[in-house]
């Protein structure tokens, strides 16, 4: 079978060719200027010569501002400005090493308890002032204060007495002592006893768990498990006893086992301590301030932390810190252990 072929295309002039309308007319456009460009007009002479109108203002020249250098940026990082090098801040080498805080962090100062100071002038003169536990009639003597805590949010300043009481058998107790109410320099006398109500009342209340941690060093009637208690709270490395306990004026004493420095405490001072109530591990610390010898007037400050139940009073020659009078000033409160 033979396939008829297609016809071939009519020749391109014999298609009619259709061009689509424009959309839009095209706006002519406006031919350019060819005028040459105006030249600045030049003043004539006799313009220049002409007089300036009185008290017609010069124009000057303006001069020439420089641009403004910039200040090379600088290279020191931005933090807290301390006086004390890294180097003076860290003593020891090993599990012996320190290091210190170089401010206070306390807002409390040394210097707002100083109605505290015939009580520890009479302290560190082993001349302690007798105490009374007026609910029970218990008779005592003045050991040693904790300051520091307050004034705080909740109470007023204050401060903690710790007492050896001849009961039977004897213990270590602890209240709170107080200025005036009308003359906040003066210590209120009153508050030297235990009152359990009343005008005066001065029982530890809530914050005795807080406290007892200090008297439980001591171990003072307490049996066999005061005493592990205390032995635990030294670590291995310090050791507590009350000195004179038969006596008109019993001393605190805590002595470095190794080196069998003896501090016979009468303040402590507490710089920081935990403020969550909830929070796994607990601390305070702050100085201590001690006398080497009851029997010469010469005092001391050196740095503690006591945390979790266990007290370091680190050894390190460097760290003690000379006192001038009984009543220590706010130097005391720098320099404290950085333990975190």
């Amino acid at each position: 079978r033979i396939e008829e072929a297609e016809p071939p295309p009519p020749p391109l002039g014999s298609r009619p060719l259709t061009i689509a309308p424009a959309a839009r007319p095209v706006e002519p456009v406006a031919p350019l200027s060819t005028a040459p460009p105006l030249a600045p007009k030049t003043p004539s002479a006799a313009e220049l010569m002409r007089p300036r109108p009185e008290g017609a203002a010069r124009r000057e020249p303006s001069p020439r501002q420089p641009s403004p250098r910039r200040s090379p940026r600088s290279s020191r990082k931005l933090g807290r400005s301390t006086s004390a090098s890294s180097s003076e801040l860290s003593f020891g080498s090993g599990s012996s090493a320190v290091r210190l805080l170089p401010a206070p962090l306390n807002k409390n100062r040394v210097c707002e308890y100083g109605w505290l100071t015939p009580l520890l002038s009479s302290l560190v003169a082993s001349q302690a002032a007798g105490v009374t536990d007026l609910a029970s009639g218990t008779p005592g003597a003045t050991l040693f204060v904790v300051c520091g805590g307050c004034p705080n949010s909740f109470c007023g300043m204050q401060a903690v007495l710790y007492t050896h009481m001849r009961s039977s058998p004897p213990e270590l107790d602890f209240w709170w002592i107080k200025p005036k109410k009308e003359d906040g320099s003066t210590l209120e006398r009153a508050t030297l006893d235990r009152h359990s109500k009343g005008e005066h009342k001065n029982d530890p209340g809530r914050s005795r768990a807080l406290y007892a941690q200090f008297a439980d060093l001591f171990a003072v009637g307490g049996g066999a498990e005061a005493a592990a208690r205390a032995s635990r709270a030294g670590g291995g490395k310090l050791r507590f006893e009350v000195v004179g306990a038969s006596g008109p004026a019993p001393r605190a004493l805590i002595v470095d086992v190794e080196s069998r420095a003896h501090y016979y405490i009468y303040l402590i001072w507490q710089e920081d301590w935990t403020s969550n109530p909830f929070a796994r591990s607990k601390y305070i610390k702050g100085k201590l301030v001690y006398q080497r010898d009851p029997t010469l007037p010469e005092y001391f400050a050196r740095p503690y932390a006591y945390r979790d139940g266990v007290l370091s009073v680190p050894p390190h020659a460097e760290l003690e810190e000379a006192v001038a009078e009984p009543m220590p000033t706010d130097a005391i409160q720098s320099r404290c252990l950085d333990d975190s």
